[in-house]
């Protein structure tokens, strides 16, 4: 079987439960910082944060398409990554698939319901999902205390440099340094990026790009170290966690 590719980027979301899983972090962990998710994708992430009184705000260039446009996107994004899966030699294919996608149909419905809500137009619009995208934000410098990205970075290089997708619609190593300097522009105290990692459950290991991406983080300031996440899904055979934290950070 061959290893596992992505026909694009696919809107795909996590739940909450899986995001203290990937970050090694709880909501409680997070009380009283501002919190950046750098794409939100459709998880019920953003919406835990403020039912639990955190101030965080969920990015996305499909924050800016209608409840139903979404959720037709996040539907087919569901379904083709299952299959891309299932025809590929990643582990969850024969592992938990049923639990696995039925946790991502949680997330999407989830963050519907939050999104038609609080979302631009929305009766109880709060401002916690803007439309917007990488590698230009539209915040001040050190808007958030901590700032996450996942399943963006690494994931969307080109098979041939570790990533899922074929070279002409995968992120190249330029577009990375900047998206992570402005996430590190935006972020006052710690930067999470996860997974860095090779894509390939035969594999494994930390992606190519970590060093380059790790010495961009230094020259700005931070402190870069690996963790292994808490989150497996079983697609590949490590799950390095970067984490860049500022060394100074301003008052």
């Amino acid at each position: 079987m061959p290893r596992l590719r992505l026909p694009r980027i696919v809107f795909f979301g996590r739940t909450a439960e899986e995001y203290a899983r990937i970050w090694k972090l709880s909501l409680a962990d997070l009380a009283g910082l501002r919190i950046l998710d750098c794409p939100c994708g459709p998880a019920s992430f953003i919406g835990a944060c403020h039912d639990a009184g955190i101030d965080a705000i969920g990015v996305d260039p499909m924050m800016a398409f209608t409840v139903e446009e979404m959720r037709r996107t996040g539907l087919k994004d569901i379904e083709d990554t299952m299959a891309a899966i299932e025809s590929s030699d990643a582990g969850l294919a024969s592992s938990d698939p049923e639990t696995w996608t039925a946790e991502k149909h949680q997330a999407l419905e989830h963050f519907l319901v939050d999104f038609r809500r609080h979302g631009p137009g929305g009766d109880a619009d709060d401002g916690r999902y803007v439309a917007a995208s990488l590698p230009n934000l539209p915040f001040a410098d050190q808007s958030f205390d901590m700032a996450f990205s996942a399943h963006l970075l690494f994931s969307y290089a080109s098979v041939e440099n570790g990533g899922l997708v074929e070279s002409s619609k995968a992120l190249d190593l330029a577009f990375h340094l900047d998206a992570v300097t402005e996430l590190a522009r935006v972020t006052r105290q710690e930067l999470r990026l996860f997974p860095a990692v090779i894509m390939a459950s035969d594999e494994g290991g930390p992606h190519p790009w970590v060093d380059p991406i790790r010495d961009r983080l230094r020259s700005l300031g931070f402190e870069v170290r690996m963790e292994s996440s808490d989150y497996d899904e079983g697609l590949t055979t490590s799950n390095a966690l970067l984490i860049a934290s500022r060394g100074a950070v301003e008052d």
